[in-house]
C-alpha cells in the first residue's frame, strides 16, 4: 500500500472531491409540456447542454401545446408569424402575416422532426403530481400513461413548461350538461364540426369567443352571444406592417423567395417588426402620449365599427379602465358581426341551460343546436409540506420574476406569475427563459450544487418593487383578466418592458439564490484536485493571452521550439 502523503478528510468530515475544475456532474431534468417552451428546452439541452438527462411529459397526443389543442374556427395568433418563431430556425415560408393555429403547430412540430427532439418527449403522458423530497434532494413526479397506468419518476430539477393556457374546465353553469345538442369548448374543439345553418350560443367574449363568433357568423343561421364585461377590441399587434386597416395578408411567393435567399434581409424584417412590438409598452404607462393616443383611437374605432349602436357601446366599450388594463383583444370582424341580423347580443347572463337551449334573463327559452364556451385552471406542486396550488389560491405573492417560487427548490417555470405577458410575442421570452435555465443547470453541474432556491428576501424585494411600479401602468385599472385576478388585485405582471426582462435573464442575479452543495456542503469543493478540465480536453491552457486564430485549442508549438530551444 502506497503511503498517504496528505490527509483525505478533515475533522468536520469534508473530503475534497476527486474531480477536475470544470467537470460537469450528470443532472436529471424532467419538464412538463411539449409546447413551444418544451421544444425550445429540448433543443437547447441537445445543442448546448452536456450530461443532462432530459425527459419531457406531454399529455397531448402531439406536440405544439396550445397550438395543438386550439382548433376552433378562426383560431390564429395576434402576433406576426415571423416574430412567433424560434430565432435558431426561422421559417421563410409563412403563408400569412398573422398565422393560423394549424400553421403554427405544424412549424413547431417540424422543429421536433428537423432537430430530432422527439427522443426527449413522451406523448400521452400527464403529470398529475410533483413532490419534493428533502432528504434525497429529488423531485418525485407521478405520471399517468397512455393506458391510464400511473407510475413515478424522479429528477434533480423540475421545469414547468406547461404554459399559462394549458388547463381548462367546464364552467359551473346550471343545466350545462342537460343540453342535448352539441356542447363544445374552444380548448377541445371537435373535428369537422359544421356550423352552417345552425343556431349557436357563444358564451364568452374573450379572445377565443371573439374569433369563433366572427368566423362562424356568415354561415350560421342564428347566433346568441353574451357580453358580460367591457373589453377593448383593437387591431392585432404590429398593425402598421399588416395590410390596409391592420388586416391580415398573404405573403407573396416573391417575398418568401427573398426571405429564403437573403437571411440577412429576413432577419432585418423580423427585427423591424419586433422593434415596433417593443414600443407597445409605452402605451401601458399611464399618462404617456402613446397611452392617450391608444385610448382615443380605440374608443373612436370601436364606436364606428358598432355603427354607433348605443346598447352595444354601453355593454362592450370600457369606461372604467384604459387600453391595456386587460390584454387588448384583436377582433377582426367581431364588432361588425354583433350588428348583423343573425346575431342576438345579451348584456345580462341567462338563467340556465336547458335540453334544447337556454332560458334568458327575462325567462324566455331559446333553442340552439350547439353551445360553445371558453375558460381556462394545475398540477399539485408540493415542497416542504406546502402545495403551491394552496399558496396561490388567492394570489401568487411569493413568485420571483415569473421563474421561481419561494421555498420550492430546484423548480423553474416558463411564464409563471409576474412575467411580461401582456405586450408582445411569447417566443423571444421563451428563448430567453430557456437560455437562463441552461445557465442555472450548468452552474449546478459545475459547482456541485444539490439545491438552488430563491432567497425569501430577494423575492420579497422584487414583489415590493413590482407592486409599487405597476400602479403607474394601465394594468392597475378596474378590470379583471387572466393576468389580473380581480379589479382590486395587483396584476401578475413584470414591472418593466420585455427588453428589461431579457436583459435580466441574460445575466442572472446569482446573489438572489440560496445553495446547498455536495462535499459536506462546501461551496468550494468543485475546485477539486487543483487542476482543470481545460488541461486535459485540448483547450488552450494560455487562453488568458488571447487565442491564436480565434480557436480555443492548445497550439502546436513544434515549429517554434527548434528556433528558440537552447539545448
Amino acid at each position: 500500500m502506497s503511503e498517504q502523503l496528505w490527509p483525505s478528510e478533515n475533522a468536520r468530515g469534508y473530503r475534497i472531491p476527486d474531480q477536475l475544475f470544470g467537470e460537469l456532474k450528470p443532472l436529471k431534468v424532467i419538464a412538463i409540456g411539449a409546447g413551444i417552451s418544451g421544444i425550445c428546452l429540448a433543443h437547447d439541452v441537445q445543442e448546448h447542454g452536456s450530461k443532462i438527462d432530459l425527459t419531457i411529459y406531454e399529455m397531448a397526443p402531439d406536440v405544439g401545446g396550445t397550438w395543438f389543442w386550439n382548433k376552433y374556427p378562426g383560431c390564429r395568433c395576434d402576433i406576426p408569424s415571423v416574430n412567433y418563431q424560434m430565432s435558431w430556425s426561422p421559417n421563410p415560408n409563412w403563408s400569412e402575416f398573422y398565422g393560423t393555429a394549424g400553421e403554427i403547430q405544424q412549424y413547431y412540430k417540424g422543429l421536433v422532426e428537423k432537430f430530432g427532439l422527439g427522443k426527449y418527449i413522451n406523448l400521452n403522458h400527464e403529470v398529475i403530481r410533483a413532490e419534493w423530497f428533502e432528504g434525497a434532494k429529488k423531485w418525485r413526479l407521478t405520471i399517468r400513461g397512455p393506458e391510464g397506468n400511473e407510475f413515478t419518476n424522479e429528477c434533480d430539477v423540475f421545469i414547468n413548461a406547461g404554459g399559462v393556457l394549458n388547463d381548462w374546465k367546464w364552467p359551473n353553469i346550471q343545466g350545462l350538461f342537460d343540453f342535448k345538442g352539441v356542447l363544445c369548448h374552444t380548448a377541445r374543439w371537435p373535428d369537422n364540426l359544421d356550423t352552417k345553418g345552425k343556431r349557436v350560443a357563444v358564451i364568452g367574449s374573450g379572445s377565443s369567443g371573439i374569433q369563433v363568433l366572427a368566423t362562424i357568423q356568415p354561415e350560421a343561421k342564428q347566433i346568441y352571444h353574451w357580453i358580460r364585461s367591457p373589453t377593448w377590441i383593437t387591431a392585432a399587434f404590429a398593425q402598421q406592417f399588416a395590410g390596409p386597416d391592420g388586416k391580415n395578408f398573404n405573403y407573396t411567393e416573391e417575398q418568401k423567395k427573398l426571405f429564403a435567399e437573403d437571411p440577412k434581409h429576413a432577419l432585418k424584417y423580423r427585427k423591424m417588426i419586433e422593434s415596433e412590438l417593443n414600443q407597445r409598452f409605452k402605451f401601458i404607462v399611464l399618462g404617456t402620449p402613446e397611452q392617450k393616443a391608444a385610448l382615443e383611437y380605440a374608443n373612436k374605432d370601436m364606436r364606428a365599427r358598432l355603427n354607433n349602436d348605443e346598447r352595444l357601446i354601453e355593454a362592450i366599450v370600457p369606461k372604467d379602465f384604459v387600453v391595456g388594463c386587460r390584454r387588448p383583444t384583436p377582433g377582426k370582424g367581431y364588432l361588425e358581426s354583433l350588428i348583423e341580423p343573425n346575431v342576438q347580443v345579451f348584456t345580462k347572463m341567462f338563467q340556465r341551460i336547458t335540453e334544447k337551449g337556454f332560458i334568458d334573463a327575462d325567462g324566455k327559452e331559446h333553442e340552439v343546436d350547439w353551445l360553445q364556451h371558453q375558460f381556462y385552471s394545475s398540477v399539485p406542486v408540493i415542497a416542504r409540506g406546502r402545495n403551491v396550488q394552496d399558496r396561490w389560491a388567492k394570489y401568487p405573492i411569493d413568485s420571483y420574476m415569473s421563474l421561481a417560487i419561494k421555498d420550492v427548490p430546484n423548480y423553474f417555470m416558463y411564464y409563471g406569475p409576474h412575467g411580461p405577458t401582456g405586450h408582445g410575442s411569447g417566443a423571444p421570452m421563451i428563448e430567453a427563459l430557456t437560455r437562463c435555465f441552461m445557465q442555472f443547470l450548468k452552474k449546478m453541474q459545475r459547482e456541485n450544487i444539490t439545491t438552488i432556491t430563491i432567497n425569501d428576501k430577494a423575492a420579497d424585494d422584487f414583489n415590493e418593487h413590482r407592486e409599487l411600479y405597476l400602479k403607474r401602468t394601465a394594468w392597475s385599472g378596474q378590470c379583471s383578466s387572466w393576468f389580473k385576478p380581480g379589479p382590486d388585485a395587483a396584476p401578475v405582471m413584470f414591472p418593466g418592458n420585455r427588453v428589461l426582462f431579457i436583459e435580466l435573464l441574460t445575466h442572472p442575479r446569482w446573489e438572489d439564490w440560496e445553495y446547498e452543495y455536495d462535499a459536506a456542503n462546501n461551496r468550494f469543493g468543485y475546485l477539486g484536485t487543483g487542476f482543470t478540465l481545460r488541461e486535459q480536453d485540448g483547450r488552450d491552457t494560455t487562453f488568458y493571452y488571447g487565442l491564436l486564430d480565434g480557436k480555443d485549442e492548445q497550439p502546436d508549438y513544434s515549429d517554434l521550439r527548434p528556433l528558440y530551444r537552447q539545448t
